[in-house]
This record gives structure tokens, sequence and C-alpha cells, in this order.
């Protein structure tokens, strides 16, 4: 990784004092760092480079490149001091992909790798066992009582947080979950994801019945402390998901940001990210 100086914020660099044809501001808020570019014509495009929950694999990452984007507004005021008009955008050029490129390239090569574990997470939840001689009869029980209700039936069957395990799951298999409102789609499978997981890790056998004054020989699985497990995984593996979704945005807007300043187009400036 590069060696990043740390400067005094704010720190803003204008190109020229009078004819500014573009201006790079950086500020620190309570969510990250903000690198702002603004051109001639007073157009604007920021970046955020946030801060990431540490149970984030992103997040060591992510703050990096913010600070070498704090090193990259040093670096382009420094530059002014010596070079002007066309050597400047190439001293810009320069600056900007060795403070970026390999960083960038980096984050996009982990931004892949944990995109492709939370979508395979989330398919192995989402996965349906072939029907068996022991709940078949249970998934037709379960779809007869489907085709038979009406459309605010077919929603409460959805919602119902007390709707059998291979009902969900004949329903997702069937593909019958798609006529349903998007609130009652989302609540039928994050049920049946925490109901598997559960069922993978054997989380109801980890998790039994204390015994209390009022049940002192209780014994058992609790079932209601397994769910709150499964739900709390399954919390964690959506912000895995959304802190996903951020860094990508996040390498688009550093794309959209440092375009104003190299004359290169966004799409351009993501072929520098080096991915070697």
């Amino acid at each position: 990784m590069n060696d990043v100086a740390k400067p005094a914020f704010p720190l803003r660099f204008d190109s020229q004092p009078n004819q500014t044809p573009f201006a790079f501001e950086l500020n620190i808020t309570e969510h990250g760092v903000v690198m702002t570019g603004r051109s001639a014509k007073g157009s604007t495009s920021s970046v955020l480079f946030p801060k990431l929950g540490q149970a984030s694999p992103l997040a060591e990452m992510t703050s990096y490149v913010g600070e070498c984007a704090k090193a990259f507004v040093a670096d382009v005021a420094g530059l002014h001091e010596s070079f002007k008009n066309d050597e400047l955008t190439n001293r810009m050029r320069a600056a900007a992909d060795a403070r970026f490129g390999k960083t960038c390239g980096q984050m996009v090569n982990r931004g892949i790798k944990e995109a492709q574990d939370v979508a395979a997470s989330r398919a192995a939840l989402m996965g349906v066992d072939p029907a068996t001689s022991a709940n078949a009869h249970l998934r037709a029980h379960g779809m007869a009582l489907w085709r038979s209700a009406d459309r605010s039936g077919r929603e409460a069957i959805a919602i119902d947080d007390n709707t059998p395990f291979e009902t969900t799951a004949a329903l997702i298999e069937s593909g019958a979950l798609s006529a349903v409102s998007d609130r009652a789609r989302d609540a039928a499978t994050t049920r049946y994801m925490a109901q598997r997981l559960i069922a993978k890790s054997g989380s109801t056998a980890a998790h039994q019945i204390a015994p209390t004054y009022e049940r002192p020989l209780a014994t058992g699985p609790d079932h209601r402390a397994a769910r709150d497990a499964a739900t709390r995984e399954l919390d964690k593996l959506t912000a895995r998901a959304e802190a996903v979704a951020t860094v990508e945005d996040m390498l688009r807007r550093i794309c959209d940001v440092l375009s104003t300043a190299t004359n290169l187009s966004p799409h351009d400036i993501y072929k520098t990210f080096d991915r070697k």
C-alpha cells in the first residue's frame, strides 16, 4: 500500500485563483471522508469514503482508500505550485493513478470477493432441498391451501410467522411468491432463511431452555432463542450486503470525481484501477 501523508483538514485546492477549471475539497464528517470535485461551470460531484462497521471485511480497505483521498488532494495542491495547463492535467492523471490506481484495484478485488461470498451465503439459505417421503405430503398440503386462498389469503400465508417451514419451501420452489407483494415475499423469504439456518447450524440443539424458579426442571430446545440467534446472523448478512452496495457506489463516485480534474471519462478512470 502507498505511504499516505495526513494533511490538516478541511483542505481545499483550486487550480487557478481567478478562473477555476476545477477544484477539490475534503471534509471529515461523522459518516466518513467526503471528497468533492467542482468544475468551472459550477457542476459538482462528490464521493463518501464511509465508515463501515468493523464486522465488514471491507472496512479496513475502505478506510485506507479514504486516506489515499486525503493524500491525493495534498498532492494536487503541490503540483499546482509547479505546473500549469496541459502539463498540470498530465501530472494530475499521474497523481490520481499513483494514489488510487493500485488501491482501488485492490478494493475492487476485495469487493467482488465479498459480493460473491454474500451471494453464496444467501443462495445456500434460499435453497430448497428435494422433497422426501417425510415432507412431500406437507408441501403438497401447503400448496393446496395456497391455491384455494384468494389474494389477501395468500398475503397472510406469506407473512404469517406460523406458516410451516415446508409450506414456505414449496412456495419458494414453485415460484408462487412472485404473486404477492414485496412486503409479503420479503417476510416469507426472511423467515425461511432463518428456519433453514437453524436447521443447518443445529442452533436448536445449542439453545436449551434454562430452568427457572417457575420451571425448575425445564428441559428441551429453546425455539425462541434459536430464532433470535438466527435473526442476528441474518442481520449480519444483510449488513454485509449493504456494505458491498456502499463500496460499489463509492468506486463509481471516485471515477466521477477524478474525471473532473483529469479530463478523462469515468469509464477511463475505472480502467486505471490496477487489479493485479
